[in-house]
């Protein structure tokens, strides 16, 4: 844990990113990932459309990585949070339960100290 703070905030960001609260979304979300893709290649192998294929492979493939990124960043809180149970934490308290990563970033900086 480098920079808890930074990993707190890219978090949050992702987490609004990958798990949106409108349905609308959620299904963007999923087209963009899973449904998009198999369309594009079905259109490659029928039609031999190659920029449809390139463009969804491209907004694909960042879509996983920001997936694969907030899943490890999603792990990384977790031990944060069982970080700042071990020092007997928190020391800071928030009443918006989005900003509770920097919470657990708050006790993992003080119990280096």
């Amino acid at each position: 844990m480098e920079q808890p703070f930074k990993s707190a905030d890219r978090y949050i960001v992702l987490r609004d990113i990958c798990l949106p609260h409108e349905f609308t979304k959620k299904i963007q979300r999923i087209n963009d990932m899973i449904l998009m893709p198999l369309i594009a290649l079905f259109m490659f192998f029928t039609s031999g459309d190659v920029f449809m294929v390139v463009s969804t492979g491209m907004s694909a493939y960042r879509a996983w990585v920001e997936w694969v990124e907030f899943t490890e960043l999603s792990f990384l809180m977790q031990r944060m949070r069982l970080r700042m149970a071990q020092v007997r934490g928190p020391f800071i308290s928030t009443n918006n339960p989005k900003y509770m990563p920097y919470v657990w970033a708050d006790a993992v900086v003080r119990g280096k100290v």
